[in-house]
């Protein structure tokens, strides 16, 4: 394909175009091909499958570079499909039909732990005798060094407003003054997201969202929270997690020069969810309005976070 020999040419117009240095989207490939040939076993080998193994068309994008570009262009540009299949010389139909294979897939290869590595991190906590999770959390903390201090918050996507009366009003968000889809995201003082929510109505608050994922008992007890004000109460909710919210300025007052100096330093702490929305909201999928079906937002944005940490994981080299 002759497009993707001219972006491999010029290393910074190939990061810019879809997201990865070249290094990392070679690595990337790597690690995803045995998954995709598992992936594809499985399919061709499933008991209600009328064809035989082998029959039927056979992929015109026959190597695993060709194919990941294909998801990589959707959602670092998120251009059209008609225009994907124009570059890589395929018609819509075979593009939409490639990108929802290769969507599940992504978040297997791109950050295996997303799912799994706060449930692991708990079970080995609440395993420990009490007194050794007083006394021992330093060495919780090397082994787990992304749950020392968490800032957690949510983010809207704009989306398409629904033509049935009440599914618009559940999605309409107040705040945004337009139709949104909401997620949840905790970030590591490292840098890595540790935990995405489900996506909701824009319509649904901050605090609803953290009480129905039940954010704070995911990390453990001494594990830092930080949330702003759009959680107010989730400290009360969780007495027995480190909690740390900014102080309310009191109505008809002012806060005094400490509350002030202590938010400040709370915002500069917790100003890290805000970059790693940034980071995430490169990829044009989850920063532009949302023009998929609401059902595989969730399955896009989980995907595009793997994609995040998987660079996070695999820096470039410096210059």
């Amino acid at each position: 394909m002759k497009f993707l020999e001219h972006v491999t040419k010029k290393p910074a117009v190939f990061q810019r175009t879809v997201g990865l240095t070249k290094e990392q989207f070679q690595k990337f490939v790597q690690q995803f091909a045995p998954v995709w040939e598992e992936a594809e076993t499985l399919r061709k080998t499933r008991d209600n499958r009328q064809r035989s193994v082998g029959g039927g068309r056979s992929y015109k994008l026959l190597s695993m570079e060709h194919k990941l570009l294909v998801i990589l262009l959707y959602y670092k540009a998120y251009i059209t499909q008609e225009f994907i299949g124009l570059i890589v010389g395929l018609d819509q139909a075979n593009i939409s039909r490639l990108i929802k294979k290769l969507m599940v897939l992504v978040e297997k290869v791109a950050d295996k732990e997303l799912a799994t590595y706060l449930m692991k991190a708990k079970e080995e906590y609440d395993k420990m005798p009490a007194s050794q999770r007083i006394n021992n959390w330093s060495g919780f903390f090397e082994k787990y060094p992304d749950l020392k201090d968490v800032n957690t918050d949510a983010t809207e996507q704009r989306t398409y407003r629904s033509s049935d009366n009440e599914t618009q009003k559940k999605y309409y968000s107040g705040k945004k003054k337009q139709h949104t889809l909401k997620t949840q995201i905790s970030s590591s003082s490292t840098g890595r997201i540790v935990d995405v929510s489900e996506s909701y109505p824009g319509s649904t608050h901050d605090a609803k969202v953290a009480d129905r994922e039940c954010t704070a008992q995911k990390f453990p007890e001494g594990t830092c929270q930080r949330y702003d004000l759009g959680f107010q109460g989730i400290n009360s909710k969780n007495p027995d997690h480190y909690i740390v919210l900014p102080i309310k300025k009191p109505r008809g007052k002012e806060l005094s020069q400490l509350a002030k100096e202590l938010n400040k330093m709370h915002s500069k702490r917790r100003v890290r969810a805000e970059h790693a929305i940034s980071r995430v909201k490169k990829f044009k999928i989850c920063g532009q309005t949302y023009r998929g079906r609401v059902k595989n937002h969730n399955t896009v944005f989980r995907g595009v976070v793997a994609f995040v940490n998987f660079k996070w994981a695999n820096p470039a080299p410096a210059k």
